[in-house]
C-alpha cells in the first residue's frame, strides 16, 4: 500500500471543509449531486480565460491583436458545455443560455464586446493559461515534535498536492488595483479585505485565481489560504510571485471584483503548515467512512460543536438542497426543522414533485 494521499485544494480541501459528510459520499461512494451550478460555472470561467487568451495571442500572432467578441465566446462556451453534461456536470436550475449569458455577463462590459478591465489585463499579460501543481509534502506538524499528523495508526505519512493554478500574468503595463487583504493575525492567516491601492508594475509576476461567487463569499478566507499556499508550490518551480490576487467573476460591484493578496515569508509558512492539518482532517474522515459511514458528521467544519441544526451555513444550503443523502442528513433535517413525524418538504422521499 502506498504511504502517499493524492488530495486536490479545491476538490478535496475546500469541499471537506464546507461538509465532511457530502464530500465522504461524493469522494469514495460516488453519490454526486444531480443539480451542479456553481461546478458548471467554474468550468465555464475557467475555460472562458484560458479560451480568450489563446484567441488575443492567435490574433497579435497574425499582426492583428484584438479580443474575441461576446457572441464568439458565447459559441465556444455552447460546445464546451456539452463537454461538461458529457461529463456529469450540469444543472436544471437555470437554462444554459441563462448560464452561458451570466458568464459572458460577467466578463464583458454590459452591451459592447469590450472585456472587462480585469479580464483584460488577465488576457494581455498571461505567462500561463493554467498551470498544474503536484508536489509531494511529508504529513507533520510544523513547529510542533515532528510526530506524524495522522498518528501511527496510519500508513499514510505522505501528501501529494495537486491544483490548478488558473493564470500567472506577468504584467506587460501598469495595472492598478483598489482592494486589498490585510492580515491582522499572520500566525492563524486571519485578515480582512480592505480600500488600498496596489500597483503592478511591468515584469511583476502573480499568480491569479478565478473564483465563481461574489467577493463577500463566507470562504473568501479559505480562498485566501489556497493561492497563498500555491505560491509556496509554485516556488519549488520558479521565483516567488510579487503578490496573489483572487478574482470574483460573479462581483457585480467593479470595485470589489479583484483582492491582491500581499505575501511574505511568514504567512507562505503558516499557510503550508495549516494545509498539512486539514489534510489530517480531511484523512481522519475517510478513515472514519471506511468504519462507520453514518458517523460522518455534517456541515460546516468550522461549526462542529454547535447545535445540528445551526452547522448548515447559508451559502451550504444551497449545496444542501441537491445533495443526494440530505433525507436522512441529521444536521440539514434540523436546519429544516423537520421531524420524522412531520418531515419538510425538501428531505420527504413522498414528495415527488421535487424527488
Amino acid at each position: 500500500m502506498s504511504d502517499i494521499i493524492e488530495v486536490s485544494y479545491t476538490g478535496d480541501l475546500l469541499a471537506h471543509r464546507r461538509c465532511p459528510r457530502s464530500w465522504a459520499y461524493e469522494k469514495h461512494v460516488g453519490l454526486h449531486p444531480y443539480e451542479q451550478v456553481q461546478a458548471m460555472e467554474g468550468h465555464l470561467v475557467h475555460h472562458s480565460m484560458e479560451w480568450l487568451t489563446i484567441q488575443y495571442r492567435r490574433h497579435a500572432a497574425d499582426g492583428a491583436p484584438r479580443h474575441a467578441t461576446r457572441a464568439e465566446l458565447t459559441t465556444q462556451l455552447d460546445r464546451y458545455s456539452k463537454v461538461l453534461h458529457s461529463r456529469g456536470i450540469r444543472t436544471r436550475f437555470a437554462s444554459k443560455a441563462e448560464v452561458l449569458e451570466r458568464v459572458a455577463h460577467n466578463l464583458y462590459v454590459k452591451g459592447t464586446d469590450e472585456p472587462k478591465p480585469e479580464v483584460k489585463a488577465a488576457v494581455e499579460g498571461a505567462l500561463h493559461e493554467e498551470y498544474e501543481l503536484r508536489t509531494v509534502r511529508k504529513l507533520i506538524r510544523a513547529g510542533t515534535d515532528g510526530e506524524p499528523i495522522l498518528g501511527e495508526g496510519d500508513r499514510k505519512k505522505k501528501v501529494l498536492l495537486t491544483g490548478i493554478l488558473d493564470v500567472v500574468v506577468q504584467q506587460q503595463s501598469d495595472f492598478t488595483y483598489h482592494r486589498t487583504w490585510r492580515w491582522t493575525n499572520k500566525r492563524t492567516l486571519e485578515g480582512e479585505p480592505v480600500p488600498d491601492t496596489v500597483v503592478a508594475r511591468r515584469n511583476d509576476l502573480e499568480i491569479w485565481d478565478y473564483k465563481g461567487v461574489r467577493a463577500d463569499s463566507r470562504y473568501q478566507e479559505d480562498y485566501v489560504r489556497q493561492v497563498v499556499t500555491y505560491t509556496a508550490l509554485l516556488e519549488e518551480r520558479m521565483r516567488r510571485p510579487d503578490r496573489c490576487v483572487l478574482f470574483f467573476t460573479n462581483e457585480p460591484r467593479a470595485e470589489k471584483r479583484l483582492l491582491v493578496i500581499p505575501i511574505d515569508d511568514e504567512v507562505v509558512a503558516a499557510s503550508m503548515e495549516w494545509t498539512l492539518e486539514q489534510v489530517g482532517e480531511l484523512r481522519k474522515t475517510e478513515l472514519l467512512m471506511q468504519r462507520d459511514p453514518l458517523a460522518v458528521e455534517a456541515g460546516d467544519i468550522r461549526r462542529r460543536g454547535l447545535p445540528l441544526g445551526e452547522r448548515i451555513t447559508k451559502e451550504l444550503k444551497q449545496q444542501c438542497t441537491t445533495c443526494g443523502q440530505r433525507f436522512d442528513c441529521p444536521s440539514y433535517a434540523a436546519n429544516l426543522g423537520s421531524t420524522a413525524g412531520d418531515p419538510h418538504p425538501d428531505v420527504d422521499l413522498m414528495n415527488v414533485h421535487k424527488n
